[in-house]
């Protein structure tokens, strides 16, 4: 396993297995549960990558790259400027434009709509952590 293949794992440990329901909904309200949050996947993230970065930096680097994504939704201001699938967007305007007349229709559509959506954000959140790791990464090798 490489570097990459580390930080991966533990971006994927420390951001959906150590966090709860209380921090992802509040992360983005509170700096303080931001900061929570933040914490916790940084303390994961430089477990789960101590056998091939052992830099006083990384900690750092993992939570200043992480903190600002999480706490501003950056995601979802990355995918409203490029008028991509952004959440708000879909709470905003996801019922409009939908085909077809039957009511059932419309109903799976619309959910189907918002399962992408949420799809498309998650991919776009999880680069920016991953991207922004990896330069933080080369900086300091």
């Amino acid at each position: 396993m490489n570097v990459f293949d580390f930080i991966i794992i533990g971006h994927l440990v420390g951001d959906y297995l150590f966090q709860n329901k209380w921090m992802a909904m509040n992360k983005s309200a509170s700096h303080f549960k931001c900061f929570v949050h933040s914490a916790i996947y940084t303390l994961t993230l430089c477990v789960v990558t101590l056998p091939v970065i052992q830099n006083w930096w990384w900690p750092l680097i993992v939570f200043v790259s992480h903190y600002p994504i999480d706490r501003w939704g950056l995601a979802d201001k990355w995918l409203k400027l490029i008028e991509g699938r952004s959440l708000e967007g879909f709470l905003e305007n996801g019922h409009e434009n939908i085909p077809g007349g039957h009511f059932m229709y419309q109903y799976n559509y619309h959910a189907l709509r918002g399962g992408f959506t949420a799809v498309v954000y998650t991919v776009v959140d999880n680069t920016m952590h991953l991207a922004l790791m990896l330069l933080g990464w080369w900086l300091i090798k």
